[in-house]
Order: C-alpha cells, then sequence, then structure tokens
C-alpha cells in the first residue's frame, strides 16, 4: 500500500512502529546532507522520536508537547512584545477572535510609522503556536527593522482546511484597516511564513490581490517564502524531489502526506484547490502578486514545489528570487544555532525582506 492510501489511526497517528533507537539517517541520504547535519543528527537528533517521527505519535500528544526543534538560535531583545486579540469583521463572525503577537523593533520609527511584516508560523497546518517561531520573528524585526506580527491561525484536524485560510486573511485585513493604531505603515507590508506558512503567505498575496475587501487599501509590498507547501497534490511522478528526497530527515514524504491527510481530510478536489495549492492558481491571478524571495533547502521533500512555484511567478513578469540552501533538510531555518546554511538562510532572508521594505 503506498503512503497516499494509507488510513490514519483514530487518533490520527501515522499505523507505523516507531524505528528502534538511535534513529538513522535512510542511506539514500547520508551522503546528500550537509556534515555540519549529519553531526547534528547523530548527535542530538538521533534520541529525538518525538522530532523525527512525528507522525507516529497521537496529534494531542505532539501538540501538547509543543514539538520545538532543537539547534534554534535564541530570540533577540527588541523594543516591545505584546499580544493582540484581533476582532472578526469579515470571515465566520462567530468563530471568535484571532491571537497575534507583535514585535516592535529597537529605534525610532519613521515618521509614516514601521514596516511590517505579518507571519505565518510552519507546523503542518496542524501543529505550530505563536510562540514557535519567536525566535526568527525577533531576528527579522530587528535586521529587517520592521514590525513582525505572527499569527495565531486554527489548526487542524478540530478546524481543517480552510479555517486557517479564513484567520489568515482575516488577520492581514485587520492589520492593513488598522496601520494606524499599530504604528505600522500599511504602505511598506510583507507576508511571510515557513513551510505551511509560507503556503498560506503565497495564498494570502493572491486572495488579496483579488478581493473586493482589499480595495482602497494598499498593495502588499513583498511576500518571503521559506520552505513553502504550493502543491497539496504532489506525489513522486509530478514533484522530482518528493521521489529524490522521500526518505530525508524531519520530514520525509509519509509526514508530509500525513500533514496533508489531517489538514485536507476530504482530499479529492481540495488536493488542487488554489486556497489549499497556490500552484494551481491561473496566470491571471499570478500578474498581480508581489515580488518574492524563496528559501528552499536542497534536502527538503518540498525543494520542486518552490522551484515550480518560483518559476511560474517569473513565467508572469512577477520579480522572484529564489535560493535552494544546499544539503540542508527542511527544518534549516528554525537550525540556525548549529547549522551554516540554517543562519544563511536567516541572514538572506532578513536582508531582502529590509530590501524591499526599505526602499
Amino acid at each position: 500500500m503506498s503512503i497516499f492510501e494509507t488510513k490514519l489511526n483514530d487518533d490520527y497517528s501515522w499505523p507505523e512502529p516507531f524505528a528502534a533507537l538511535p534513529l538513522a539517517l535512510d542511506a539514500s541520504m547520508v551522503d546528500k546532507l550537509d556534515p555540519e547535519y549529519v553531526a547534528f543528527f547523530r548527535e542530538v537528533l538521533c534520541e529525538r522520536p518525538d522530532i523525527l517521527e512525528t507522525h507516529k505519535y497521537p496529534v494531542a500528544h505532539t501538540k501538547a508537547g509543543g514539538n520545538v526543534i532543537p539547534g534554534q538560535a535564541p530570540a533577540l531583545a527588541v523594543a516591545d512584545t505584546y499580544d493582540i486579540a484581533i476582532p472578526r469583521k469579515h470571515t465566520q463572525p462567530d468563530a471568535g477572535s484571532i491571537p497575534a503577537r507583535v514585535f516592535v523593533p529597537h529605534g525610532e520609527p519613521p515618521a509614516a510609522g514601521w514596516p511590517c511584516t505579518i507571519w505565518y508560523h510552519g507546523g503542518g497546518w496542524v501543529l505550530g503556536s505563536i510562540d514557535t517561531e519567536n525566535s526568527y520573528c525577533t531576528h527579522l524585526a530587528d535586521r529587517a527593522q520592521c514590525v513582525v506580527i505572527p499569527v495565531d491561525y486554527r489548526l487542524a484536524p478540530e478546524f481543517p482546511f480552510p479555517a486557517c485560510v479564513h484567520d489568515s486573511f482575516e488577520a492581514l485585513l485587520y492589520v492593513m484597516e488598522n496601520a494606524s493604531a499599530l504604528g505600522i505603515d500599511n504602505t511598506r507590508v510583507c507576508l511571510g511564513g515557513s513551510s505551511a506558512g509560507g503556503n498560506l503567505t503565497a495564498v494570502m498575496c493572491h486572495r488579496y490581490a483579488a478581493s473586493p475587501l482589499a480595495r482602497g487599501l494598499p498593495p502588499i509590498r513583498f511576500q518571503l517564502m521559506v520552505v513553502p507547501v504550493t502543491d497539496n497534490s504532489a506525489t513522486g511522478e509530478t514533484q522530482p524531489s518528493w521521489a529524490e528526497n522521500a526518505l530525508t530527515p524531519q520530514l520525509p514524504a509519509a509526514k508530509m502526506v500525513w500533514y496533508r491527510k489531517i489538514y485536507l481530510p476530504d482530499a479529492g478536489a481540495t488536493l488542487t484547490d488554489p486556497e489549499s495549492s497556490p500552484l494551481f492558481y491561473p496566470d491571471e491571478s499570478f500578474r498581480h502578486v508581489p515580488p518574492a524571495f524563496i528559501a528552499a533547502a536542497e534536502c527538503d521533500v518540498l525543494r520542486s514545489e518552490a522551484e515550480a512555484y518560483d518559476a511560474k511567478l517569473r513565467a508572469n513578469g512577477v520579480p522572484s528570487t529564489l535560493h535552494v540552501y544546499k544539503g540542508v533538510p527542511h527544518t534549516a531555518m528554525v537550525m540556525n544555532a548549529r547549522l551554516t546554511q540554517g543562519a544563511n538562510l536567516v541572514r538572506d532572508t532578513t536582508a531582502a525582506v529590509r530590501a524591499a521594505l526599505h526602499a
């Protein structure tokens, strides 16, 4: 039976036994991976089935543990951090407010207000929270000299697709409509996110450009996608990296399918719905989205989806920069204390946002 035909257990765990400890890198990946990653794997990750075999645990167990990946640099000090509750105005009024956090950089704000990045965290639309990418958000606020607002959107399985799409769009509209109260300049806004958050970033750019609710509001200036999911219908036959990196550590193909099954339980047309798979937006929609920086990882099952998305942006006249970080898997961004390539990714992405928002 293929991984795409696998039926999850009632507790949403993947029906496969845990591997014996210490866990080992698959032979197909050892020579591809950066020696720094291999060393960190053998030192730390080989004893962490909660990180490497997340999909084999009940979802409730993993959510309770926080699923914080080791190897992340400490958060930087910023001028201010505070939480807000975003009221619903345009979507699902009975769903309650949306939590968000505001990171304010040190320095004197420009007369029109700080530039801003709205950030959507990773976790396969199932895991992650407003806390899991605090470190990256502080680095982005400090290095790009912008306010960073991560959004705590609802997660599957309790809230499958399209709940997080609604929350992400509601948060985007709130920031654009309440810029003065937040001390930001809504003519200089970037949307950004990692993994599932990179997916939501792409979707938000298309949705905002097409929505009547955005009329009269400034366009989005820039989009930053880190190891994004762009094609939820991907297989080894349709996306090369799904075959090349099927047994990569931390996000093997089976784990990505696990996320997909929880987020898109009805499968079918939702797999290619542009709001779950933004690669399938028509060319006309692509022509209206902002310039992009896309960070991909060479040893990521998702790499070719990032490459395809970059190609479609450029084919439709949208400036896009794609950087593939050699020898690292999906999680490089949050392993920046241990991986040179992870630190390079943080440096490059924050520099790209700074250049775009301070041009």
